[in-house]
């Protein structure tokens, strides 16, 4: 008879850096998650991002929600699945030139939109010590909003915060590898 530990597991926190394009400019999300590691490959959680350089751009944005993760790999090089599923708010303002009486005035404007959000990931962990690992992920933001009323769909388009994301983060904790 073998007798082996079977739930390895513990609390994971992961600060993390998201690269991405939001309204047609390049942006930085920081952020990260925290949550429980169930037998040294799954995770749940929850997490939050949030615009890095508000003051460098006319977007600002901020999302967050449930995580659900898997493991796999030996312990020195690893690989991860990863998917966020959950909500945000974004705005967009600025200034478009028009014309007035024969002369070009600047308008501003401002779009407030709430929205659903839904980001999976694949990430590349590579060990730095025992429970804790640098990781590097490629992932795409899939954005929607809208409602069902009694007389039927109302939504408004959430292109502009849909995108491709690169991200980079230290994953610490976990229980083990």
């Amino acid at each position: 008879m073998t007798i082996e530990e079977v739930s390895k597991g513990g609390i994971l926190v992961s600060p993390d850096f998201k690269f991405t394009e939001l309204n047609h400019q390049n942006i930085g999300l920081a952020g990260g998650y925290a949550g429980i590691v169930f037998a040294e490959h799954f995770f749940i959680g929850g997490g939050a991002y949030f615009d890095a350089w508000k003051e460098h751009h006319d977007t600002d944005i901020a999302y967050g929600g449930m995580i659900f993760q898997l493991f796999g790999g030996t312990k020195t090089f690893g690989y991860g699945a990863k998917i966020l599923l959950g909500g945000g708010d974004a705005d967009v303002h600025g200034s478009v030139a028009t014309v007035d009486r024969g002369r070009t005035v600047l308008v501003p404007y401002h779009d407030h939109q709430g929205f659903w959000v839904t980001e999976p990931e694949i990430d590349a962990r590579i060990r730095l010590a025992r429970g804790v690992h640098l990781t590097a992920g490629v992932g795409y933001r899939f954005t929607g909003s809208g409602y069902y009323g009694y007389y039927g769909y109302y939504g408004t388009s959430t292109d502009w915060l849909n995108g491709a994301t690169g991200t980079i983060g230290l994953q610490i904790g976990g229980g083990g590898r």
